[in-house]
Parts: structure tokens; C-alpha cells; sequence
């Protein structure tokens, strides 16, 4: 084999998906058709707090990330105007209050151009040296062997093989991979033409007091959104079109600047058209996530509208999922473990699409009653409500923690009751919940004492029976005298006695068992049995 592990697509869930097989020291290549690129149009822009964590956990400097990205102060909000210049309608939050947000997650949700994401990822990638990226090399097909897959690349004008044990299709929503394995997808191919206009402006002077990092704007002449990667400078424009009218010759730049000047509601303003894609709205999800040695993943996989920010943030929750599979069936495991990210994750794309698709469907009825209420520009106290009290019932489009946090593999695999709220749990399946705790005079989330390399055993007391019984399979953490607690974490997840929870390495809960008895040691050697792993043990600093 050229490599264990070839990655079709340097987006940022290839990226992401060859960083996670490093860490648990899978060697891997990326082939990438697009060369080195000095700017593009950014694209996809949340970042949400599971996304966060799984970089957490590989070290990435989120430091580092935040500062590129736009600061809680400008990213808070999502804003319904008559114009970008004119009258506010309302408001919705993009996150929960910063205490309430530390409370659930250590990494509250991050606004971030796609593009700078990738870059750091990238640089990442570069560093490690179990990492292979070629950027302007085409997948253009494969062919099973025994054993493995050979895939043939293009570079140059040139075609030549690699050969490894599996493949990852992490090359978007044109896959050639998907194409390639004749996977369909199921679902709406179309739901709605968009345009996406990307330029430059600085426009801080102009929203003062209201910065958000999304602008919806409804008067019915200039309807459409606006999007505020950087208020400063980088912004996109999406005016609202409606199918039988889209003609993309129209979107010339001289054209796109004026519609952008409209929107804004103001004629001195400097605009910087940069890029203008259309594009079409899909809600589909692959009918397989796998066929033999090949294996889908992001867009790849699934295609989302963007009401809501699920696809990219899904994207790199399916590298996680995919990552520590992969490295255990390399090491020896059964390859059927790999089913498991089938039935995981697919569910969890079709739970996402639902909910971006309902949210885009719900929009509808929001510009009709705009072109209902507002006339030239100006909206009556009475029709202000009306739209208040409509702009309200879209919460779920702007604030679902629930959904980004929420989910749980089951089995079986489901979605929270309410998208707006999380209520951390701690059932089979479910993300192992955050809370701050104090040890050795650190202060740690509960995350930190997660192995994301092998299955971490979290033992309520002497964790003595729990190191003889299963010493080599598990990273064993106590919850002695010296863990002290800021919340009631230990009562939420039954570890206030002799009990103890299994945590898989991508941080979802495999086994909890109340007492350390004999049946219950079985139930964790079951558990670990389930999924055919033998992991390592892994001290926790």
C-alpha cells in the first residue's frame, strides 16, 4: 500500500478527517484537484461548539482560530431590517449568553469564513508529517483489490495509481466518488436557486449599534440577506430570487453592486464586488455511506440549505465519528465496525436536513408578510408587531444548541425534543456532557479527561477493581477527593457511588453501569466488545 488511508478532497472535512487519523497514528494522503488558491468566496461561516470541541481535543490553537474570526460582539445576532440602513424588525441570538454558553461547552460557537479555516487546517496538515497533501491532483476513479483500493489521480496533463487499504470521499457535493460507487442520493435535488455575491465593504459605521452576523432583509423591493464575515470588510449578499425569474447572466458586477447599494438602502457606499457563484439549494442525504473499502463523507454525503449552518459543522462531527473506526479496524478490529458509521451518521445528516429544509420553508411566510406590511421603505407600529411576532417563530433557524449538541447515537440515533435547548444528558449515545471541574489546581472541562485516541473508563470512586479488571483496554480516570466539581455532574451521570461510564474516543457515552460488581465489569467488557476494539491505555496528564 501507498498509504493506509487515501482522503479524495482538501476541503476542510478532508482536512479535518486526515488531522484525526494522524492523531490516532493513521498515515494518510489527500489529493486535492484545486492548486494552491490565493482567495476565494467564504462560504460556509459557523462553527459550532461540538465542531469546537473536536478541534480542542487535537490542539488546535483556538485562540488563534477566534481571532480570525468575528468577535462575539459583531456575531451575536441575527437581525430582520427593511434595509441594512433602515428600521430593525427584530432580532434572534446565534448563541446562548456567554455564561450560559461556558456552562454547556468549553468552545462556544465561532463566525469564521470558511477559507481561514481551511488555511489553518491546512497549515496543520502541512506540519504533520503522517500527513501527504497534493494539492491540483484529481481523483478521477478507483478499483477494488484484495485487501485495499487502487485509485487513479490526475496531475499535469498525467494519470498514475495509489494504492491503500481504504478510501474517503470527502470531495463536496459533486462527488466523484459518490458518482463513481453509484451511490444515489435521496431527497430534493433543487429546492431553490441562490446567487452568492461576495464583496468588500466597510460598513461599521453604517450598522453602529446593531452588528450581527446576519441581515435579513425585508422590504420587498430589496429583499435578500446579507451575511457579515468581517463588518470591517469581507461580506456576502444573497438577494431573494425566485426560480422562473433566475437568469445568473444577469448578475453582472455593475448589476450585483447596485442590487447590493439597494439592499443596504444607501448610494454612497463603496462596494468591492469580489466573486458572484450561483449555486442550487439541495436537501439530499446518500442512500450508503459506505461500499466496500470506500466511504463517504461531508458534503460528499450529504447537501444542506444553509438555514442553520448544519453542513460543514456535520461534515467534520462525520470525521470524528469515521476517524477512530478506521484506525481501529487498521489495527486489527473487524471491518463491520465500519457499519456503525453508516447507521451513526446518516441518520444524524437526514435529522439535519430535515431541519435546514424546514427552516428554509418556514422563510416564505416571512417575506409574504413583508409584502404585506411594509410599503416604500416604512412599516406601521401595528404591522411592526405582526412581524416581530412572526420573526420570533423562526428561533429554531438561529439558535439550536440543541441539535449541535443534542444528538445521540443511540441506538437508536436520534435528535432533541427541542432544537433551542440543550439539556445535557448522560444516556448511551449521548455526547459525554461538558462541566467545569478542578484537579491538581487546574481547571478542566469534563472533556479533558477524555482519551481521543481509545475508550476512556470515568470510575465514581476507587477505580483500583476497575485497573484490574480492564487495565489494557482503557484510559481509567478516578473521580477521587481530589476532583472537586463547580455543578452536580457526578449525580447527572451516576457517578456518585462505585459506578463508571465508557466514553468512546470521539466523547459519546458507550456504557453506564452503577456499581463495580461483576456483572457490571461484564457490561463494560461487552461494550468495548460491541465494537471490537482493542484500545490502548492511555495516561491522562
Amino acid at each position: 500500500m501507498d498509504t493506509p488511508v487515501l482522503i479524495a478532497g482538501g476541503g476542510p472535512v478532508g482536512l479535518t478527517l486526515a488531522l484525526l487519523l494522524a492523531q490516532q497514528g493513521v498515515r494518510s494522503i489527500i489529493v486535492e484537484r484545486r492548486p494552491p488558491r490565493v482567495e476565494s468566496a467564504p462560504k460556509a461561516h459557523v462553527i459550532n461548539p461540538r465542531s469546537l470541541e473536536i478541534y480542542r481535543a487535537l490542539g488546535l490553537d483556538l485562540d488563534a482560530l477566534r481571532r480570525q474570526g468575528a468577535s462575539r460582539g459583531d456575531a451575536e445576532a441575527s437581525r430582520f431590517m427593511t434595509t441594512l440602513a433602515g428600521i430593525e424588525l427584530g432580532h434572534i441570538p446565534l448563541d446562548v449568553a456567554d455564561d450560559d454558553a461556558l456552562a454547556l461547552t468549553p468552545t462556544p460557537l465561532l463566525n469564521i469564513a470558511q477559507p481561514k479555516l481551511e488555511a489553518m487546517l491546512a497549515a496543520e496538515v502541512e506540519r504533520n508529517p503522517a500527513i501527504e497533501l497534493r494539492l491540483g491532483h484529481t481523483w478521477t476513479g478507483c478499483r477494488a483489490t484484495d485487501g485495499g483500493v487502487v485509485s487513479t489521480v490526475e496531475h499535469d496533463g498525467r494519470t498514475y495509481e495509489i494504492a491503500s487499504a481504504w478510501l474517503a470521499g470527502a470531495d463536496g457535493a459533486g462527488s466523484r466518488v459518490r458518482e463513481h460507487l453509484a451511490i444515489p442520493m435521496q431527497g430534493i435535488p433543487a429546492v431553490r436557486p441562490r446567487i452568492t455575491i461576495h464583496f468588500e465593504a466597510n460598513l461599521r459605521s453604517l450598522v453602529r449599534e446593531r452588528p450581527a452576523i446576519l441581515y435579513w432583509i425585508l422590504d420587498p423591493a430589496v429583499a435578500g440577506t446579507f451575511i457579515a464575515y468581517d463588518i470591517d470588510r469581507t461580506w456576502v449578499y444573497t438577494p431573494r430570487v425566485t426560480p422562473e425569474a433566475f437568469d445568473p447572466e444577469r448578475y453582472t458586477e455593475a448589476h450585483c453592486a447596485e442590487l447590493i447599494r439597494r439592499a443596504i438602502g444607501r448610494d454612497d457606499v463603496a462596494v468591492d464586488v469580489r466573486h458572484v457563484v450561483p449555486w442550487m439549494m439541495s436537501a439530499e442525504v446518500a442512500t450508503a455511506y459506505r461500499s466496500g473499502r470506500c466511504l463517504l463523507i461531508g458534503d460528499a454525503a450529504h447537501r444542506f440549505p444553509p438555514t442553520g449552518g448544519f453542513g460543514l459543522n456535520t461534515g467534520i462531527q462525520d470525521a470524528h465519528n469515521l476517524a477512530w473506526k478506521l484506525a481501529a479496524v487498521l489495527r486489527g478490529a473487524d471491518d463491520t465496525l465500519l457499519d456503525s458509521y453508516d447507521a451513526e451518521r446518516r441518520p444524524i445528516a437526514e435529522i439535519n436536513t430535515r431541519q435546514s429544509l424546514h427552516n428554509s420553508n418556514r422563510l416564505p411566510d416571512l417575506f409574504r408578510l413583508a409584502e404585506e406590511t411594509i410599503a416604500d421603505g416604512d412599516v406601521s407600529a401595528a404591522d411592526h408587531l405582526r412581524l416581530a411576532a412572526e420573526i420570533a417563530t423562526h428561533r429554531a433557524h438561529f439558535l439550536s444548541p440543541g441539535l449541535q449538541l443534542g444528538f445521540s447515537y443511540g441506538p437508536p440515533v436520534r435528535g432533541p425534543a427541542d432544537a433551542t435547548r440543550y439539556d445535557p444528558s448522560a444516556g448511551v449515545g449521548d455526547r459525554m456532557p461538558h462541566a467545569w471541574l478542578v484537579r491538581g489546581g487546574r481547571r478542566l472541562s469534563t472533556l479533558d479527561l477524555l482519551s481521543p485516541v481509545t475508550f476512556t473508563l470515568i470510575a465514581g470512586r476507587d477505580a483500583a477493581i476497575w485497573r484490574h479488571g480492564i487495565a489494557d483496554a482503557l484510559c481509567t480516570v478516578e473521580l477521587d477527593e481530589t476532583v472537586i466539581f463547580e455543578t452536580a455532574w457526578r449525580e447527572l451521570c451516576g457517578l456518585d457511588g462505585r459506578g463508571a461510564m465508557l466514553v468512546r474516543p470521539d466523547g459519546h457515552i458507550a456504557a453506564v453501569v452503577s456499581d463495580d460488581d461483576a456483572a457490571s465489569r461484564a457490561a463494560i467488557t461487552a461494550a468495548l466488545a460491541r465494537f471490537g476494539v482493542a484500545a490502548r491505555c492511555h495516561a491522562k496528564a
